[in-house]
């Protein structure tokens, strides 16, 4: 009867055992996402990240140049305008005074 039991212990159930972990898995061409090669890129990125930010502010800062550009236009057309017709009234001013 001792024997039967000791045989029982020894054959473990398959719900008892603890499973290992996997294997790794190794692919050809890829690295694992914890090796140092998958930091390579990040100067590059970097730079292009840079890149990208410095052409952002240019754009930005021409489109103010081009809309102050434009203000500026537009006051001295008004204030072109407001002399042209301040010049008008002073003519007829002086032509109603001659009279």
């Amino acid at each position: 009867m001792v024997c039967s039991c000791l045989s029982l212990s020894h054959t473990a159930s398959p719900s008892l055992e603890l499973n290992p972990l996997p294997p790794p898995i190794l692919t050809a061409g890829r690295e694992r996402p914890g090796s140092p090669k998958a930091l390579d890129n990040v100067p590059l990125l970097l730079y292009i990240l840079a890149l990208k930010t410095l052409l952002l502010c240019l754009a930005f800062a021409g489109a103010k140049i081009y809309q102050g550009r434009k203000a500026d236009a537009a006051l001295k057309k008004e204030l072109a305008e407001k002399r042209r017709l301040a010049q008008q009234t002073q003519e007829l001013l002086d032509n109603k005074k001659d009279d």
